[in-house]
């Protein structure tokens, strides 16, 4: 999906930015560097110890993938969109391979501890995958996340952020190529849904 919507656009669409709308600050390019980033943070970070027992993937270069402080591909290595739609295919393979070891049991098993503002973030979606978001029954500022949990928080930021890239095509007097599934942040009744 992703690839479908981005694949035909120039180097100055992609890099169109707007003071204009919240959505807007980021470009394209960011908002799908950073989905990609997302899943290698998430998962390699603070999943790695859990799910990749023979060793993190990517453990050369996991600093850069996981782009913190920013939240986006090291943008020396990752700028051009190709080499960034590379980078996500390698974490969604990433992510479905750790789904091909994992059951619904174990998804639900596994749970690492976040912080308020991450648990907050997640906490807006987590009614709707009841069990995946829990406070510690011994300490109510400490959050526990499940496996599945986290997965259903970077299905709604992939989205999202897809969303926002049509949005930002709109704005450009660009078509948007691919029809969203009813999932994720952007769904959320107080989500800002502006348009161009």
């Amino acid at each position: 999906m992703v690839k479908a919507e981005v694949e035909t656009l120039s180097d100055g669409e992609l890099d169109w930015t707007s003071d204009r709308w919240g959505w807007s600050e980021w470009s394209i390019r960011n908002n799908v560097s950073h989905v990609a980033s997302h899943l290698f943070r998430w998962y390699l970070l603070r999943w790695g110890d859990q799910l990749f027992s023979g060793g993190i993937p990517f453990r050369d270069e996991v600093q850069l993938l996981a782009g913190l402080p920013h939240r986006r591909l090291d943008e020396e290595r990752w700028w051009e969109m190709e080499r960034i739609l590379e980078k996500l295919e390698q974490a969604l393979e990433m992510v479905g391979g750790i789904l091909s070891k994992e059951t619904l049991s174990s998804i639900n098993e596994k749970t690492i501890t976040v912080e308020e503002g991450a648990a907050s973030t997640y906490g807006r979606l987590a009614d709707r995958y009841l069990g995946t978001l829990m406070q510690d029954p011994e300490d109510p500022a400490i959050w526990m996340l499940t496996l599945e949990g986290n997965l259903h928080h970077s299905e709604g930021e992939l989205v999202t952020h897809l969303y926002n890239v049509q949005r930002l095509k709109r704005a450009q007097g660009l078509s948007a190529v691919v029809e969203l599934p009813e999932i994720g942040y952007w769904t959320l009744p107080d989500w800002d849904r502006s348009e161009p």
